[in-house]
C-alpha cells in the first residue's frame, strides 16, 4: 500500500463557510481564495468571458491597498459532455486599479546618475572658469585705473 503524502506544516486548507452545492461552484473557488489571501470577503460580480473553452470569472477583491483589484476563476471545460477543471484562482489588477510603474534595471539608473554627475561637474568647471575669467578683468581694469590715476598725479 502506497504512503499517502502529508501537505507541510505551512499550508492552510481553508474551507468554504457554505457547503458547495455543484461540483463546480466557482463563487466558493473565489471565496477560499480570498479568506485565505486576506482573511477578506469577495466583492461584487464584475464578469465573465469564455474563450478557447476557458472561462474567467472576475470579482472585486475587498482587500485593504488592493483598491480596484479583481479575483479571477478561470475553469476549462473542452465541451458540454467532459468534466470542467478548475484552471487558476489569481488576483489580478483591474483597470482602475494603482500599480507599481515598470521596473528599471539598476544599471540603466546608475547609468543616468553617472550622466547627471557628470554634467554637474562640467556645469561646475564651466562656472569656475567663468568666475576666473571675471576676476582676471576686474584685476585688469583695476590695474588699468591706478595706473590712469598715477599718470593723473604725475601731471
Amino acid at each position: 500500500m502506497a504512503k499517502q503524502k502529508r501537505l507541510p506544516k505551512f499550508v492552510k486548507l481553508i474551507k468554504p463557510s457554505k457547503p458547495v452545492r455543484a461540483k463546480f461552484d466557482v463563487k466558493a473557488f473565489a471565496e477560499v481564495a480570498a479568506k485565505s489571501a486576506s482573511g477578506g470577503s469577495l466583492g461584487a460580480f464584475v464578469d465573465s468571458v469564455t474563450e478557447d473553452g476557458i472561462t474567467t470569472f472576475a470579482w472585486e477583491a475587498d482587500i485593504k491597498g488592493y483598491a480596484g483589484w479583481r479575483w479571477n476563476v478561470s475553469v476549462f471545460q473542452q465541451d458540454p459532455a467532459t468534466e470542467p477543471t478548475l484552471s487558476e484562482v489569481v488576483l489580478l489588477p483591474g483597470p482602475d486599479s494603482l500599480i507599481a510603474p515598470n521596473w528599471i534595471p539598476w544599471a540603466d539608473r546608475l547609468a543616468d546618475y553617472q550622466a547627471l554627475q557628470a554634467e554637474l561637474e562640467k556645469q561646475a568647471e564651466l562656472d569656475q572658469q567663468d568666475s576666473d575669467d571675471e576676476s582676471e578683468e576686474d584685476l585688469a581694469v583695476l590695474d588699468l585705473e591706478e595706473s590712469e590715476n598715477t599718470e593723473d598725479k604725475s601731471n
